[in-house]
């Protein structure tokens, strides 16, 4: 499958692939350029488990980029998969130990569906290299569960930051297949796997939507 590589950014330093010499595409959306792959190259061949160049790297913001697109897929498939054929306005907000997670829309499609959300937590501290993510399990009144399917996305908003005290994330969550006709209502849960090391570890956030037309 071929895909465009055109926007396509280092996973360690965040360069586009007009910025370096080479870039190296791996799987999804990992990439890495060559000035990052000589630093690791680097950083194996030292010794010293915490060498300075290792510690350049870990603390390095976190680059959080989209899965490319496929060029080679039909004009009509990409239409209709990027239109969704139906749209619930959820508009649910919970706040929890600093943390706030905004779900936005469900958004269904031939054969997925879509959650829209907005997480808004403090900043990852300097020296701390992590890409945020957000877990999602979501089960219907029939009892039929989903997790997070491949095609979300997560992506940086700092334009939607109201200060230097939050940092914003909006993000999607894929799950298949799409809830049977019996559906009523969606229970869904999120965490944040980051959350799992603080004293005392949150709860994970708990929405509960009705889905019926």
């Amino acid at each position: 499958m071929s895909l465009d590589r055109s926007m396509a950014r280092c996973s360690f330093c965040g360069r586009y692939s007009s910025d370096v010499r080479r870039m190296i595409a791996g799987p999804g959306a990992a990439y890495i350029c060559d000035d990052c792959l000589q630093l690791c190259n680097d950083i194996l061949r030292d010794p010293a488990p915490f060498s300075p160049q290792a510690l350049e790297l870990a603390s390095r913001p976190p680059v959080v980029v989209a899965a490319p697109t496929p060029l080679n897929q039909d004009r009509s498939e990409s239409t209709s998969t990027r239109t969704p054929v139906r749209t619930i306005t959820v508009e649910l907000e919970q706040k929890q130990q600093g943390m706030t997670l905004i779900l936005h829309q469900i958004q269904y499609y031939q054969d997925f569906f879509e959650l829209q959300y907005l997480w808004i937590r403090p900043p990852f501290t300097a020296g701390f290299a992590f890409v945020p993510r957000i877990i999602f399990f979501v089960k219907d009144n029939t009892g039929i569960q989903w997790t997070g399917d491949r095609g979300g996305m997560i992506l940086s908003r700092p334009d939607l930051a109201s200060g230097p005290n939050n940092a914003v994330y909006q993000g999607t969550a894929r799950f298949r297949p799409l809830p049977s006709t019996e559906a009523r209502t969606l229970t869904i849960r999120a965490v944040d796997p980051l959350g799992q090391f603080e004293t005392p570890p949150p709860q994970p956030w708990e929405f509960e939507i009705t889905i019926t037309a």
